[in-house]
């Protein structure tokens, strides 16, 4: 076997498998739970962020922590951020694909950067911002854009 071999064997199962995501220690799937549905290119389709009247509507401005999600991709967009309203922390996160940081940090990539760190400590992101959607966004679908306009403390 070749090098070549070998990239194409590793590219097709990346291609395979799409995101994922470490199992959880505790989580075990229910024998009554079905399968989600898959989309027709085999990904399983992006939920839209909730919409019930307790959680934050599409361009409503909210103050949110946001945390790493553990989710890594080979097709953009990716989940890679869980978002939970700070009113209702109980409630289930909000899958986010992608923050849009340049509003606070007025282009510092240095700024961005130590916000995306503070993402993957225990106790979050706390920012304000409105949650967007863009559709076709690649080859997964839509994504779920959170705008900061401020970073809360």
């Amino acid at each position: 076997m070749n090098n070549r071999s070998l990239v194409l064997a590793a590219l097709v199962l990346g291609f395979v498998s799409g995101c994922s995501k470490p199992p959880a220690a505790t989580s075990s799937p229910a024998a009554s739970e079905k399968p989600p549905s898959s989309s027709e290119n085999g990904t399983p389709p992006m939920s839209p962020p909730p919409s019930n009247d307790s959680q934050p509507q599409q361009g409503e401005s909210t103050v949110y922590i946001v945390k790493d999600s553990g989710v890594r991709c080979f097709a953009p967009p990716c989940p890679t951020y869980n978002a939970f309203p700070v009113d209702t922390p109980d409630a289930e996160p909000i899958p986010v694909h992608e923050l849009e940081l340049s509003a606070v940090t007025k282009g510092s990539d240095a700024q961005t950067e130590a916000l995306i760190r503070k993402t993957l400590d225990g106790t979050g992101l706390k920012l304000q911002g409105t949650l967007e959607t863009r559709p076709n966004a690649g080859p997964a679908g839509a994504a779920t854009v959170l705008r900061a306009s401020k970073v809360e403390n």
